[in-house]
């Protein structure tokens, strides 16, 4: 048995069922047709007939009639009758006259009225008719196999439609299969692309506006998701990796503190300030971590006082962090209140005044007017970029900006850097 496993296999017999009604049914519709004009034909025929039938009424002479004037309805019926069957026995060989007085008429005549007729059975075509000032029913009977030669035609026309309908099968198999592997050509490669490792996007059809381009830019948005998902994963461990050291190493450098003999309790107290503080600095980094590699972030929304967040993150900072001859100078224009997630925004300020108080040698001055901030700071010479705290750190803050809708706009130079942040 053919197996269907392949598109163009599905293509091919699609096309093969398709091209084999059709020819049966243009079969039907032919023989219907020639069937249709033999009917046309033998009704005329016996229209013919009916005329010279009524002619020759007109015409006939019966030798049982010596008076020339006697009318014609005197004539007995059934010796005019007898004369119509005798003169059209000759005139038309073909045809059938039956009357209502005629003995031994077809059973199938009785009940027929006057008009046309058929009689499958025999394949006849009939002209039922009353003879005028005579009650006599008239009936014509013409077989419509003497209008062509259909039957006799019918085993070379069968094996004639037979030979077109194998030629056009054939012809329908080469056609079926050439568009197959014309139309399965973008869905192999199609294929092809998906299986690469790495894909290049958008992949082959995306502009197609057909089934295919469909396909493509569906697979197109899979793949660039699973992409986003591996690049969440990644950034998750980069930073993980990266910010955590800090507060761990807080947290190590107390305990280490703590277990000293001769440590103070003042010491030790404040080691142990500095240990929440560091553990709650891993929290919100761990949380704002696992936010951060979600697909879609659910941000809890609320009014925020942006020059009281930015002096709480201010308190929050370690005096470690900064370095002691470096002085923070804040001038606010404007008391804005923004529309943002406290936790992601506390993060964001928290990352960028403690890298601008990490990197800087005197002066850090925050500007904050209307709906913007301005961090502006010196940088101490001779300190690299990933020394001062901007590396994976200003990665997170560009990540938190999208995800607050804020916009992030980094000026270094090499005196200076400057962060503006824009909410909207």
């Amino acid at each position: 048995m053919f197996k269907i496993d392949k598109f163009n296999h599905v293509l091919t017999a699609t096309f093969l069922v398709y091209t084999s009604l059709l020819c049966a049914v243009y079969a039907y519709l032919l023989f219907q047709a020639v069937h249709e004009i033999e009917n046309q034909a033998a009704q005329i025929y016996l229209q013919n007939a009916q005329v010279e039938v009524l002619k020759e009424l007109n015409t006939i002479e019966l030798p049982l009639s010596s008076n020339l004037a006697e009318d014609l309805t005197s004539v007995s019926d059934d010796e005019l009758i007898k004369k119509l069957i005798e003169h059209f026995k000759q005139s038309r060989p073909k045809l059938r006259i039956y009357s209502s007085i005629t003995a031994n008429n077809p059973e199938y005549l009785s009940p027929l009225t006057i008009g046309f007729h058929e009689y499958q059975p025999e394949d006849a075509q009939i002209l039922v008719s009353a003879l005028p000032e005579r009650n006599i029913k008239l009936y014509l009977v013409y077989d419509e196999t003497n209008a062509s030669n259909l039957d006799e035609n019918t085993p070379n026309l069968i094996a004639g439609l037979s030979t077109v309908a194998i030629l056009i099968c054939l012809f329908g198999i080469m056609v079926s299969i050439a568009l197959g592997k014309k139309i399965a050509e973008p869905l192999k490669k199609l294929t092809q692309e998906v299986s690469k490792e790495q894909p290049q996007l958008p992949l082959i059809g995306h502009n197609r506006a057909d089934e295919i381009g469909t396909l493509s830019r569906s697979f197109t948005a899979s793949i660039a998701r699973a992409k986003q998902f591996l690049y969440r994963e990644k950034q998750f461990s980069r930073h993980v990796s990266h910010e955590l050291r800090t507060p761990l190493a807080i947290i190590g450098n107390c305990v280490s503190l703590m277990k000293l003999e001769h440590a103070t309790d003042g010491a030790k107290a404040t080691a142990l300030v500095r240990i929440e503080r560091a553990a709650g600095n891993m929290a919100q980094l761990i949380e704002t971590f696992l936010l951060l590699g979600r697909e879609h972030q659910n941000n809890n929304l609320s009014n925020i006082n942006l020059r009281q967040a930015i002096l709480t993150e201010l308190d929050k900072i370690d005096s470690t962090n900064a370095r002691d001859a470096t002085s923070t100078k804040i001038l606010i224009c404007h008391d804005s209140i923004v529309q943002s997630d406290q936790a992601l925004l506390g993060i964001l300020l928290n990352n960028l005044l403690r890298n601008a108080l990490a990197s800087s040698n005197r002066l850090v001055r925050l500007t904050l007017s209307d709906n913007q901030l301005l961090i502006d700071n010196d940088i101490v010479k001779n300190q690299s970029t990933s020394v001062s705290g901007f590396g994976y750190g200003t990665e997170i803050m560009t990540r938190i900006a999208e995800c607050l809708h804020c916009k992030l706009t980094i000026e270094k130079s090499e005196q200076r850097y400057r962060v503006i942040v824009t909410f909207t």
